[in-house]
């Protein structure tokens, strides 16, 4: 039996981001000399886990799953929103504090409510 060869630096590449109160974005990058797609990534409070999200359909960039530090999975409902992508797995981590299910409860339904609106903005008259 033989060992497959690790990827090196060419194909895969960490990257991390700081964003506002706290908090830290890494995440695991496919190519990132071209597609650069992101396969995993997860969020940071002053260096406490507050979840992860990854992609399920690595070749088309959709099918985002989002799961807090307590394991618990957020699912964003609406059929206005989907799919989701990488920029909104890591907008509802950074909007949790401690993960709590009333917490994520509340957060997910916030979420929901203002991709809904971005997606389909009320007329103006």
């Amino acid at each position: 039996m033989t060992t497959p060869e690790a990827p090196d630096g060419r194909y895969f590449a960490a990257r991390s981001f700081t964003e506002d109160g706290g908090y830290k974005v890494t995440a695991i990058v496919f190519d990132p000399a071209g597609a650069q797609q992101t396969w995993y990534g997860c969020v940071t409070r002053h260096g406490v886990l507050i979840g992860s999200f990854f992609c399920a359909d690595r070749v088309r960039q959709r099918d985002w799953h989002v799961v807090t530090s307590e394991g618990v999975h957020i699912v964003l409902d609406s059929p206005d929103i989907h799919p989701i992508g990488e920029s909104v797995a890591v907008m509802v981590l950074t909007g949790l504090r401690d993960g709590s299910d009333a917490e994520v409860d509340r957060w997910a339904d916030e979420i929901t409510r203002r991709l809904a609106d971005e997606n389909h903005p009320k007329p103006t008259n």
